[in-house]
């Protein structure tokens, strides 16, 4: 798939999808969590599952479909422009 954005995308993607499962293991121990960072580790495991949807989201949904689109009708656009110079022949 030929994303227009580079290589930035795939990096902030990586590192969001580490951080998550990193966060997620560090969550899972016993004793990492005491009483006083408890909500400050629920509230981190939750922000980075916001942010790990995301990712998902931005490679599977709707840009996804979105990027499909645009690269389709980009192809459309020379085929009309070939068809233009060339008096209506493909």
């Amino acid at each position: 798939m030929n994303r227009t954005g580079g290589i930035a995308p795939i990096v902030v993607s990586v590192m969001v999808l580490v951080g998550f499962g990193g966060i997620s293991l560090l969550a899972m121990k016993p004793g990492i969590i005491v009483d006083a960072n408890q909500n400050v580790v629920l509230m981190l495991v939750g922000q980075w599952s916001a942010l790990s949807g995301v990712a998902v989201a931005y490679w599977l949904g709707s840009s996804n479909s979105s990027a499909r689109k645009d690269e389709q009708n980009a192809e459309k656009d020379k085929v009309i422009q070939t068809m233009a110079a060339n008096g209506g022949k493909p």
